[in-house]
């Protein structure tokens, strides 16, 4: 990635396996899953060049999954795979539960090897929230682990904020045409719902998602859904 040569070794949807093991908010994950490559350089003027971005995206069967916990569906332990204990979305992106708890577990629920060569990320999103779509509450983060937003995987504005558009690109993987869809990680027979780190630009207690058919969608803030990171490596 740091030399510029990775998109000459590897390709779009190519993959690698990381073996976690850690409690990630309320499930504990141990076993080995695969991360894809989503794009390489991408949104480099943004976000950097001379990077691999990758999404955990399969399991060892080659299966598309994402990850849910005992809670899926529901809004009952704050521990779970929700944006907000609360339903709403204030704070948008910058001030979720997701991303300054469920994240982090995340991180360090990975080998060494990877944590030290995963780098902090500029991602645009809406965060503010708060039920209005107004352009200046589109601001940046720095974030190891993230969220993909509904523009990068869906390539269109649906429900997000109009201005995040401006600031992001559709990852190469999706922009292919591969699957939207994703299944459980512990019944890989059941699509599920996956969460964004996009807010509903109106009303103002909406996440965007990804639906069980691939569509854009919104869902409650405080439920738990389906967890599928993504991170840079560069």
């Amino acid at each position: 990635a740091q030399s510029g040569q990775a998109k000459n070794l590897w390709s779009v949807g190519d993959k690698t396996p990381i073996a976690i093991n850690g409690k990630v908010g309320a499930l504990t994950i141990n076993g080995t899953y695969y991360a894809i490559i989503l794009g390489f350089d991408h949104n480099s003027s943004v976000e950097g060049g001379n990077s691999l971005h990758f999404q955990i995206r399969k399991d060892a069967n080659g299966k598309d999954i994402a990850f849910v916990d005992r809670e899926y569906l529901d809004t009952g332990s704050p521990a779970a795979f929700r944006m907000h204990t609360s339903n709403n979305n204030s704070g948008g992106w910058n001030n979720s539960y997701m991303r300054k708890t469920i994240c982090p577990a995340f991180l360090a629920a990975l080998p060494a090897d990877w944590q030290n060569i995963i780098v902090a990320c500029t991602k645009y999103s809406d965060n503010t929230g708060g039920g209005n779509d107004t352009a200046s509450k589109v601001t940046s983060t720095q974030d190891k682990i993230w969220l993909l937003s509904e523009f990068e995987v869906q390539g269109k504005r649906t429900y997000a904020n109009s201005a995040e558009q401006n600031y992001q690109k559709q990852y190469d993987y999706y922009k292919n045409g591969n699957s939207k869809i994703k299944y459980k990680h512990n019944d890989t027979g059941s699509a599920c719902i996956w969460w964004l780190r996009s807010v509903q630009a109106t009303p103002s207690y909406f996440f965007c998602g990804v639906a069980t058919d691939g569509s854009a969608s919104i869902y409650s803030a405080n439920f738990s859904l389906g967890f599928a990171p993504g991170f840079k490596v560069a």
